[in-house]
């Protein structure tokens, strides 16, 4: 997928094949962040992304969570009010009601971001699902190739075996 983008109330949404960027880069951004730079998450370093889309009358958000960031509460008016809290929110972004393009394209790239970091689980699935067994193998062909010596081969299989 190319980079795709999208101008939320209070910065821009930037969203790659292998991470998303919130970038402060406009005038509601400046106003909320300030002068901060732009923040990139790695969809392994995704714990999960909250997501209220957003309506005719009423804002949505897009939040990203990943370990070691600070919790917020997400408030999002009727008639398109956000809250200072919200907009102060480092993770947030703001989806402006009252846009007719904003809901259906906020989806598709809240549901791309998903699959992409369940696929990132996924992945980290199976590399971590490797048996003893098949570590002990690995370690035997390093040892068989010379690359290991003996006792680091024996000290190697007695850690896998406990």
């Amino acid at each position: 997928m190319e980079e795709k983008e999208l101008k939320c109330t209070n910065g821009l949404l930037k969203v790659y094949e292998d991470r998303v960027t919130i970038s402060r880069k406009t005038a509601m951004g400046f106003v909320s962040q300030g002068l901060k730079g732009d923040k990139t998450f790695f969809y392994s370093d995704l714990s999960s992304v909250e997501y209220k889309k957003p309506s005719i009358i009423a804002n949505g958000y897009i939040k990203f969570i990943a370990a070691g960031t600070i919790e917020t509460k997400q408030n999002i008016g009727i008639l398109g009010t956000t809250t200072r809290k919200a907009l102060d929110d480092d993770n947030t972004l703001i989806l402006r009601a009252f846009n007719k393009e904003i809901p259906k394209k906020s989806e598709d790239l809240y549901n791309y971001i998903l699959l992409r970091i369940q696929e990132c689980k996924n992945r980290n699935l199976t590399i971590n699902n490797m048996s003893n067994a098949d570590e002990i193998m690995k370690f035997k062909e390093l040892l068989d190739k010379g690359i290991i010596t003996q006792q680091e081969f024996n000290k190697k299989k007695q850690e896998l075996l406990r």
